[in-house]
């Protein structure tokens, strides 16, 4: 088993944002306002099955992007892989010799196979670990004391693994926050971010004060995000962002309370 160490703490004033693109153009812009890092998504197995039915995106992303952006940003570069099978072991050796610095695992069902992805990264790269599944959520108590860097709760197929109708249920019904109160003090994240403006049909700002509230470590920047970029000054988008979460962060008891509160009522009508 690989335990966590000491180094694994959180910095949960400030909140990790993740970009998916392989336009090297984005990524630089990206990289000049402050985003963590890019993810190149290279998850295709079962994919497809399991969303046919819902709107999400599945990418069809190459080693050959990786390498290229390598070449033109300095943050890390997170590589998104296929669920744990026998092709996992090459996949990650592709994704190191390409440039990536952070692995990301999908879809993973039990503890045991998030330590074999761990023990196959051997500490060459941080780990990221994708809950998204039923049955990890039900044995996520085992997850604390194995050595990932980062998790983050993917709703969308929760939503689906769970059967629940929206991915707001999982918020409603006490699920996310279950998963922060039992990987207390590590970095976890949820969520997808948009303009402090969006948001449909749950307010962005809402959301990003219930993620505060959480103490979420790291999220997503939403396609709507991207879309809605046209013609706007990004570095403006992201600063608001920022600011609206160190605003969050220093909120008193009782604004955190009353926030609380409207997110659930919000909820509770969609």
């Amino acid at each position: 088993m690989n335990p966590i160490t000491s180094h694994y703490t959180t910095d949960i004033d400030h909140l990790r944002l993740f970009l998916f693109t392989t336009d090297a153009l984005l990524a630089k812009q990206a990289e000049q306002v402050g985003i963590d890092s890019i993810i190149v998504d290279w998850e295709r197995i079962g994919k497809r099955e399991r969303q046919i039915s819902y709107s999400t995106q599945i990418n069809a992303d190459t080693p050959e992007d990786v390498v290229a952006l390598a070449e033109v940003i300095s943050i890390p570069i997170t590589v998104r892989i296929n669920p744990l099978d026998n092709n996992t072991s090459d996949e990650i050796e592709t994704a190191l010799d390409s440039g990536a610095k952070i692995i990301m695992l999908p879809m993973a069902k039990v503890p045991s196979g998030v330590d074999k992805f761990i023990s196959l990264v051997n500490g060459r790269a941080k780990t990221l670990v994708q809950i998204e599944t039923h049955t990890l959520v039900e044995h996520c108590h085992e997850l604390r004391d194995l050595g990932w860097d980062y998790s983050y709760i993917g709703l969308n197929d929760l939503m689906i693994s769970r059967q629940k109708n929206s991915i707001w249920d999982l918020l409603a019904d006490g699920t996310v926050e279950q998963i922060f109160q039992i990987l207390n003090n590590r970095i976890v994240g949820f969520g997808g971010v948009t303009r402090i403006s969006g948001g449909n049909p749950i307010p962005f700002l809402e959301l990003l004060h219930e993620m505060a509230r959480l103490n979420c470590g790291l999220s997503v920047l939403r396609r709507t995000f991207k879309n809605e970029m046209s013609g706007r000054n990004l570095q403006a988008e992201i600063q608001a962002i920022r600011a609206a979460w160190v605003a969050a962060r220093l909120r008193s008891r009782e604004a955190v309370l009353a926030d609380q509160l409207t997110f659930l009522k919000r909820l509770g009508a969609n």
